[in-house]
């Protein structure tokens, strides 16, 4: 998923937060939302699909868009939508996002490897196989990694769980969505990945539940690591930009 349809979702779910629209309220409609949103009415009914597809929001024909009436423990997740503009404008909001993931996914794991049904077990393995084959796309990566890490929540088989996971993964996403996107260009990083969430689900598929809290933890560690190492080659980047501009304008025009 790009990263401009990442902000245009958000800014809706946005919309909706600040608006204080509950279960059942209508959004603006199409025209309106799309010239506060400066973009296509095209290009906007495609995002709304995607937010309908995601159980967030509800179409009906000539009736327009409503804000969809939530699953069990969806307020758990709509009492995160707010910090998704905050987590958008504040620099470095993504690491307090990755300590509580590494609070959190370790023990999911856990329950995973202990409560996963067969179904699980099998949609896991379709998810971890679905993160090899998109190895050409970093978009297509970023998504099929967030989507095995939800897999493994849904495994565990807390609602509550479910909801705080999927909601941190936006934020995730929000917060650092090009970083996210190049941290897939790093030399060796697919191959570490798919090995790392290889890990993870073998532990899940046999029940070994200290195995796949551990193999979860490492993990986390090891994207966070990556992470700020794509920041600060990033911050390096533009402060050498900015050098670079200060000194050819230092120098003025040539006699």
């Amino acid at each position: 998923m790009s990263e401009d349809r990442l902000d245009l979702q958000g800014k809706i779910r946005d919309l909706i937060a600040s608006r204080g629209l509950g279960a059942g309220d209508r959004l603006p409609a199409e025209r309106a939302l799309a010239v506060e949103f400066g973009v296509s009415r095209s290009r906007l009914r495609e995002d709304i699909q995607q937010l309908v597809s995601q159980g967030h929001l509800v179409s009906r024909r000539g009736g327009g868009h409503f804000v969809a009436v939530p699953e069990p423990g969806e307020p758990v997740r709509a009492a995160l939508l707010p910090l998704a503009s905050l987590a958008r404008s504040e620099a470095g909001y993504w690491h307090d996002v990755m300590e509580i993931r590494l609070s959190l996914e370790g023990d999911t794991a856990a329950h995973a490897a202990l409560r996963a049904s067969e179904e699980d077990k099998a949609r896991l393995t379709k998810l971890a196989d679905a993160f090899h084959a998109a190895s050409a796309d970093p978009a297509a990566l970023a998504h099929a990694d967030a989507a095995f890490h939800l897999g493994v929540a849904q495994a565990a088989h807390n609602v509550v769980l479910v909801q705080v996971m999927d909601g941190l993964q936006s934020l995730l996403e929000a917060s650092i969505s090009e970083s996210l996107l190049r941290l897939y260009h790093l030399p060796g990083m697919i191959d570490e990945l798919d090995a790392q969430h290889r890990a993870i689900l073998d532990a899940i598929l046999g029940g070994e539940a200290e195995t796949a809290r551990a193999a979860a933890t490492r993990h986390l560690a090891f994207v966070t690591d990556r992470l700020r190492m794509v920041e600060e080659t990033e911050a390096r980047q533009r402060r050498a930009a900015r050098a670079h501009l200060h000194m050819t304008a230092g120098k003025g025009p040539s006699a």
